[in-house]
């Protein structure tokens, strides 16, 4: 396990928070470590990734509709996260190969020891505090540009 996911691995320990899936990806040469949790927001569970490797960045990762481009929408949903990644520093938006809005939000975390990384799970929720009133504020119109 690489020393991110540790020391992350300690803090949610330590504030008893289990909220999350722990997954190991198997023969990745960023020691990649996967956390599987959830966001609710408007009665929906959007499925959410916290992404810790070797590299100098953590991601967080939020699928925000699944199948959400299709041949109907492609334009107007194209431009809709455009729009939001011109916006919003922290977070930005695109559609996978199976037409799902993803929203990522990139930190910079770099270090190679634990102590470099004492901040990390306070840094990480700070994030989902922001990530979570800013999809509040922001889910039901792109529903409606959507659908």
């Amino acid at each position: 396990m690489n020393i991110k996911a540790e020391v992350f691995n300690k803090y949610l320990e330590e504030k008893k928070i289990e909220a999350f899936q722990v997954e190991e990806v198997a023969d990745d040469a960023q020691n990649t470590v996967v956390y599987r949790s959830h966001i609710v927001v408007e009665g929906q569970q959007l499925p959410t990734l916290v992404l810790l490797d070797d590299s100098v960045f953590s991601m967080i990762r939020v699928q925000i509709s699944p199948k959400a481009l299709t041949e109907e929408n492609e334009l107007k949903v194209l431009r809709m996260a455009s729009e939001q990644n011109m916006k919003y520093k922290p977070f930005k938006m695109y559609f996978d190969q199976t037409g799902a809005l993803i929203l990522d939000v990139c930190l910079l975390t770099p270090g190679k020891e634990e102590k470099d990384f004492s901040e990390l799970g306070d840094e990480i929720y700070g994030m989902f505090d922001v990530l979570i009133k800013f999809l509040e504020e922001n889910y039901r119109s792109w529903m409606k540009e959507i659908w």
